[in-house]
């Protein structure tokens, strides 16, 4: 698609000369105009590349390697534009395209960090582009040699299996949008470092830290609840490198925040914050370097295939050039910076804790930075790759959980300059006395374990000295909420993650067709698939396979439908697992495979050389011979084996001519339906001794020779998973709040820290709360005329 290349080496263009008109815009400032004509230009670029790839996808361009890839016929209209960001040169442009939203945006609100800011943001999009002009989603689909009667092909490969679920639509477009954020803070730290200025930089960057941070935490959840409904395991977080490659960053960006508000409260910090925001940008650029250069892909689920090579030096480069760069500046910077203001607290601040949590952020970073690098390092020490396991990580967040939860449970309720320690005690009492009497009623409950349970308590200390700080906060600045709704959403998501992966039950459950299975509290019996169940047939191998379970209790019935199919297009093949959850408020009942379902069956067998004749049970088979259909060795070949069988309950013998048959999955055994309903079907067979093994199934009187299916199922009971899908859309409702309000007042922060005259912000008036009082009528006096004439 020449048009494609077209508009994406366009938009490497106009991101260069974006990038150099507001370098050279310092002396002659008429150039700005230019830069940002030239960097609208490169967006209106990156928007028709994605414009022209969805149409690609939706009109069924197979001569395209990404579209051939990466769609099929039968996907809807929504997976179609969906799969425009499953394959590496899809979701580069839809990070391309965040970015390019975002930029316009900053254009109009960087003030006088425009032209610095924009030059680092532009370099950044010039290099995402050149990676694109290399690695493109336009690229034609090579030519096999020998050619095939049909080209291009009339359909493609489409998406992989798991990859076809709703959370497709939903996920990437918001995690890209969280990882296109993180360039706004780096730019500005850039900028900062280079105009060696750091108060309006800090009031400035402070609603990007805040909405990045919110949006890439946010998609870091939805990946969680991606990976609970379909990956068929139980879990919301496997602590696997790739998805760890996201997580860092986003901590980093969260020490960075509470670092900038100790600068702009209480003067500390000035020298640290601009690497702590520079840090997520430089941090993703590594996990993406890991994702996408196949560099863990022995360890990793997540993995993308190989970057072509021009591509992947770009995005080496860009990665290296990145970390020297900042580096080097802020060490060239650093005893410039303005020392940080004297500390004047005394006893326990609020200070104090936001530092501890900087600190206990950064750990918990730097644990996942290591852990993550863990396989590289282990394949430079010459050892086999290895990646480290889900226990090493949650074993060394324990305490850093505990430390965690009773910071956060503090820093609400302490003020800036100090308090005593009997006062603060004071303040924590109810919020203390709430957690304990919810770690007994989680005791009664049946949740014992000690480490959990205390786990389990100061976390739940956490959300209520938030909440009481809400209800206070809230009569007097409800502006200010934002922050502390945030700090609540993420203690219910963690109380969740903990009860239910902590306390969770798990059993199997093998049901055998017929027969009725006791576990769990209920009884279990299998209804049947809604895929081709014809025996022997292929129902497993139906894409929309739905496995029916009926589960009963003393009370209640209801049927489950977990998904099972074997995804043939692959060479290797592919069980495709998509989990049955029925939710109860106080837990999930989540039923998934431990194994592919199976056919059990015992069949009359009887091996035959050709023209010879035997007996078993009754049934006596003469072998007539061999026949084929079809090329030998292509899909649809046919082996027969011809014969006759006779019975004494029959009136005559009859000639059948059961085959193997070559499909797209394998050599499958089509049955022959016998006078009395059994049937008769080719076992193994030797061409070359001329001998077959005849089997017989469905024999009436022989419960044995009926097939059955046995389902092997793996149950889990997920206690309290609610509180998981409870606290993500709050931390999002309370990221957004404190975004808009440090938004709000970007313009008079900025003033103030560059001298600027501006009217102050007029505090707002706060009603009592109850009855407005009613307003006292002045009496009415009347007056005679002569009174009142003049």
């Amino acid at each position: 698609m020449t048009i494609g290349y077209v508009v994406v080496w366009a938009g490497v263009l106009l991101a260069l000369a974006s990038v150099g008109l507001y370098l050279m815009s310092g002396r002659r400032p008429a150039l700005r105009r230019g830069a940002r004509g030239a960097f609208v230009g490169a967006f209106a670029a990156i928007v028709a590349a994605e414009g022209l790839l969805m149409y690609a996808l939706l009109t069924g361009r197979y001569d395209l390697q990404y579209v051939y890839s990466f769609s099929e016929e039968s996907l809807t209209p929504l997976f179609k534009i969906a799969s425009a960001w499953a394959g590496q040169e899809g979701s580069f442009l839809l990070w391309a395209f965040w970015l390019g939203v975002y930029g316009l945006i900053l254009m109009r609100t960087a003030g006088g960090y425009e032209r610095w800011v924009m030059a680092v943001y532009g370099g950044v999009i010039l290099l995402l582009m050149a990676i694109l002009a290399f690695q493109s989603p336009f690229a034609p689909l090579p030519k096999p040699d020998p050619a095939p009667a049909v080209w291009p092909p009339r359909d493609g490969f489409g998406l992989n299996p798991v990859l076809e679920n709703p959370w497709m639509k939903i996920h990437p477009p918001i995690i890209f949008a969280g990882f296109a954020a993180l360039t706004v803070p780096f730019a500005y730290a850039i900028a900062a470092l280079w105009r060696n200025e750091y108060h309006e930089f800090a009031v400035r960057v402070r609603p990007w830290a805040i909405y990045s941070a919110t949006m890439l935490g946010f998609g870091l959840a939805l990946g969680g609840y991606w990976a609970y409904e379909t990956l068929g395991w139980g879990g919301f977080w496997a602590w696997d490198p790739v998805e760890n490659s996201s997580y860092f960053p986003w901590l980093f960006m969260a020490a960075g925040l509470h670092g900038l508000m100790l600068q702009i409260n209480r003067g500390r910090m000035v020298r640290w914050n601009p690497l702590l925001l520079a840090l997520p940008h430089l941090l993703f650029l590594y996990g993406t370097f890991l994702t996408r250069s196949g560099a863990l892909a022995e360890v990793s689920v997540h993995s993308f295939v190989n970057m072509e090579t021009n591509a992947l030096k770009i995005l080496l480069g860009m990665l290296i050039g990145s970390v020297l760069f900042t580096l080097g500046l802020w060490a060239w910077r650093y005893r410039q910076m303005p020392l940080p203001a004297p500390d004047q607290t005394k006893g326990f601040s609020r200070e104090a804790a936001v530092r501890w949590g900087i600190v206990l952020l950064s750990i918990s970073a730097l644990i996942s930075l290591v852990g993550t690098s863990w396989p590289l390092i282990t394949k430079a020490v010459g050892k086999q790759m290895e990646a480290l396991k889900p226990e090493f990580y949650n074993q060394v967040h324990i305490p850093w959980i505990v430390i965690t939860a009773i910071a956060l449970a503090a820093a609400p309720i302490l003020t800036w300059r100090g308090m005593c320690l009997d006062s603060a005690l004071e303040r924590l009492t109810k919020s203390w006395l709430a957690a304990v009497a919810t770690g007994f009623v989680l005791f009664f409950l049946g949740f014992r374990e000690p480490i959990t349970l205390l786990i389990c308590t100061l976390v739940a200390f956490t959300a209520y000295a938030n909440l009481g700080a809400i209800w206070r906060r809230v009569r007097t600045s409800r502006l200010t909420l934002g922050g502390l709704i945030t700090h609540v959403g993420l203690a219910l998501a963690i109380l969740g993650l903990i009860l239910s992966y902590g306390y969770e039950r798990k059993e199997r459950v093998v049901i055998l067709q017929g027969q009725d299975t006791f576990a769990m509290g209920y009884k279990w019996r299998y209804l049947g698939m809604t895929g081709n169940e014809k025996f022997p047939g292929e129902p497993l191998a139906d894409k929309f396979n739905r496995v029916r379970i009926e589960i009963a209790s003393h009370d209640e019935k209801f049927v489950v439908e977990p998904r099972f199919y074997q995804d043939q297009r692959r060479e290797t093949g592919n069980n495709v697992v998509w989990p049955a959850i029925i939710r109860w408020w106080d837990h999930d009942l989540y039923v998934s495979f431990f194994a592919p379902p199976q056919i059990d069956v015992s069949p009359l067998t009887l091996a035959l050389h050709e023209k010879e004749k035997g007996t078993v049970e009754g049934y006596t088979i003469e072998f007539l011979g061999f026949q084929t259909g079809g090329a030998m060795g292509t899909e649809g070949f046919r082996a027969i084996a011809k014969a006759r069988v006779s019975h004494p309950d029959w009136k005559a013998p009859v000639e059948v001519e059961p085959f193997r048959m070559v499909t797209g999955g394998g050599v499958v055994p089509i049955p022959v339906p016998l006078p009395d309903g059994a049937q008769i079907l080719i076992g193994q067979m030797d061409v070359n001794r001329r001998l077959v093994q005849f089997q017989l199934v469905m024999v009436p009187n022989k419960p044995e020779t009926a097939p059955r299916w046995v389902i092997p199922l793996e149950v889990y009971y997920k206690p309290f998973t609610i509180l998981v899908w409870l606290g993500p859309p709050l931390t999002l409702l309370g990221g957004l709040l404190a975004t808009l309000r440090r938004a709000r007042d970007v313009r008079y922060g900025a003033a103030r820290a560059t001298g600027e005259s501006f009217p102050a912000p007029q505090p707002r008036v706060v009603k009592p709360r109850g009855r407005t009082p009613r307003r006292v009528k002045e009496p009415v006096i009347a007056h005679s005329e002569q009174g009142s004439g003049g």
